[in-house]
């Protein structure tokens, strides 16, 4: 009788690919991801990444994936749905603002590691421009993304509230009418041209938007300053949105040191630099690593201004509940039939 053959199990190699979920909404994903492999190949790694696309959020991912990639909107629901694994403490955070550290826990854990921040901010060039302190100041015409952001305007507004909700749906009101009413309102989207377009030719003195946003704007001098979503001086609660990168809980083993390398190339500084900047220019985006401005600024001095804004301890991380996929589009079409149901002339 032939003896039987045994196996090693843990003698195998595990060859399998690493799944990255990933979304589009860097100023350049396309960027993102060829970096990513670069720093990864340079370092030795073999094994391969097999980039999907996700879209944050709209959609609950697969649990297959390995490392998630997302807006911090929605991490509390990947929590509480079992997609996203609790981290050890072994990346380097030092050089990560603390008040992102501080506010992206949940229960007192770790779940991702920051590695890029942005929040709503009122841009407008230094010729033109007359301090305001909300949204409800602005006189010379306003240009934002409206009907993409409606959700979230009406959320932040909440927070900069800080009341029952009514003065959240009267801030939605108010941006629906400095952009222009209700044609303003159709061509007013994240990826429309129009809206940008519009404060750059003049039309308008302020653009409501992210500080990515200067890249498609000519080099001249911009005050940039927090948007503030009420009718309050001050807003007691300003609100970032923040990119995680994080670990599902089905990797393991030699996959799973692999996945801990990778985190540790998003979140090294060399690789936040480079993918702030290009040989085409600054992206404008804003590092989660605070020894970054810096040397951003000695390429445009307003980094300097986007420093102060990131900066501020009283910052906070937009995160929504556990319920946000279940919740948070309803409340986007609510808002959409409120403009709706407004009058032309209003």
């Amino acid at each position: 009788m032939a003896a039987e053959k045994t196996v090693d199990v843990k003698s195998l190699k595990d060859d399998s690919p690493i799944i990255f979920y990933t979304f589009e909404y860097l100023s350049d994903s396309s960027r993102f991801r060829t970096l990513l492999e670069e720093r990864f190949r340079s370092t030795g790694h073999t094994r391969r990444i097999e980039f999907r696309y996700w879209d944050c959020y709209h959609e609950i991912p697969d649990t297959d994936g390995d490392i998630y990639v997302y807006d911090a909107c929605t991490m509390s629901a990947l929590v509480d749905k079992g997609i996203i694994r609790v981290l050890p403490e072994i990346i380097d955070t030092s050089r990560v603002f603390e008040w992102i550290l501080d506010r992206s826990r949940i229960r007192g854990k770790i779940y991702g590691f920051p590695f890029m921040t942005c929040t709503n901010v009122l841009i407008c060039r230094k010729k033109d421009y007359t301090p305001v302190n909300n949204i409800f100041e602005i006189e010379g015409g306003l240009s934002a993304p409206l009907k993409s952001m409606i959700g979230y305007y009406s959320v932040l507004a909440f927070c900069n509230y800080q009341d029952s909700g009514e003065g959240s749906i009267d801030v939605v009101k108010r941006i629906f009418k400095a952009i222009g009413g209700r044609e303003a309102f159709e061509d007013s989207k994240l990826d429309a041209e129009k809206v940008i377009d519009r404060f750059r030719s003049g039309k308008c003195r302020y653009l409501l938007g992210f500080t990515e946003n200067l890249r498609f704007l000519d080099r001249e001098e911009y005050v940039v300053q927090l948007a503030n979503l009420s009718d309050s001086p001050v807003n007691e609660m300003p609100l970032f949105m923040t990119d995680f990168i994080s670990m599902g809980y089905s990797t393991s083993g030699e996959k799973l040191l692999d996945c801990l390398d990778i985190m540790e190339i998003v979140t090294d500084s060399s690789f936040v630099r480079d993918l702030c900047s290009s040989e085409n220019g600054l992206e404008y985006m804003l590092p989660a690593d605070k020894t970054l401005y810096p040397v951003l600024a000695e390429l445009d001095p307003v980094y300097e201004q986007l420093y102060d804004l990131v900066s501020d301890e009283n910052n906070g991380i937009f995160r929504y509940g556990s319920n946000f996929y279940e919740e948070f589009d309803l409340r986007k079409e609510y808002l959409l039939d409120v403009i709706q149901s407004m009058e032309d002339d209003y």
